[in-house]
């Protein structure tokens, strides 16, 4: 069998870089290849560029943040949380944090505090831990433990406030006489447990003579004077009584 011509294969063109062509020079007819973006050219053919991939640097771990006295942090709020009880610590709560970070406002909340995480909102002026509220429903059981020289004051704080409370028109009216009533309340039990000295009971036992003299200007007076004075301490009570002193004056009870 004849032998098959075998087909020449034509060479094999290698692709060149982006960019570049391969021309033709009209005076030696030798190929030369030129930049289509740069407008460079050469005879001899440029080779592309293998890819090179950017190297991965592997971030080095941090360190445990240090405070600037060379302190760990860490150390400092578990030591906190050791101390304090529990592992969530602020600086509202604990005294040391406050200290090292300094973001509790403007004043010092531990002043007079009797021990760490005390703040001073919930102490008294005398630096004394502040008594639970007192409840505004009336208690005959701390009228009757009233001793006699305050007797008088519970009866006709009482009696003015069950007048107005009969007298009120209206959900505005009704709604002053049981603040007025509760205030009374409040008052009375305060008084019962030795938590009014002698110098307010005297100015609420001046307002209620008033009162009963019908000498409103003067009892109007003397409230002015205790909520002025006494609020910070006793504004659960003094909100009810300068209502009903009021509530008093405009309806001559």
């Amino acid at each position: 069998q004849p032998m098959q011509q075998q087909q020449p294969q034509e060479p094999v063109t290698p692709s060149l870089p982006s960019g570049w062509v391969a021309l033709q020079d009209p005076t030696s007819g030798r190929t030369y290849y030129a930049n289509q973006t740069t407008g460079e050219s050469s005879w001899e053919m440029p080779q592309s560029q293998p890819a090179v991939s950017a190297p991965t640097t592997q971030q080095p771990s941090q360190p445990a943040t240090s405070a600037s006295n060379g302190t760990s942090t860490s150390g400092v709020s578990s030591k906190v949380a050791n101390k304090y009880g529990d592992g969530f610590v602020t600086s509202a709560s604990n005294p040391q944090l406050a200290e090292r970070y300094g973001n509790v406002g403007t004043s010092n909340p531990y002043t007079n505090a009797s021990r760490p995480g005390t703040a001073a909102a919930a102490l008294g002026s005398n630096g004394q831990a502040k008594k639970a509220p007192v409840s505004g429903t009336l208690d005959p059981v701390a009228i009757q433990s009233l001793s006699g020289e305050y007797k008088y004051l519970s009866d006709g704080l009482l009696a003015i406030s069950e007048a107005l409370n009969g007298t009120a028109v209206g959900a505005m009216e009704k709604k002053q006489a049981a603040e007025s009533q509760k205030g009374v309340a409040v008052f009375i039990k305060t008084l019962a447990r030795n938590g009014v000295d002698a110098e307010i009971a005297n100015k609420v036992s001046s307002v209620l003579l008033a009162l009963q003299n019908h000498d409103y200007g003067s009892a109007s007076r003397v409230m002015t004077s205790l909520v002025s004075s006494e609020w910070k301490d006793h504004k659960d009570w003094l909100k009810g009584m300068k209502l009903l002193v009021q509530m008093a004056s405009k309806k001559q009870i």
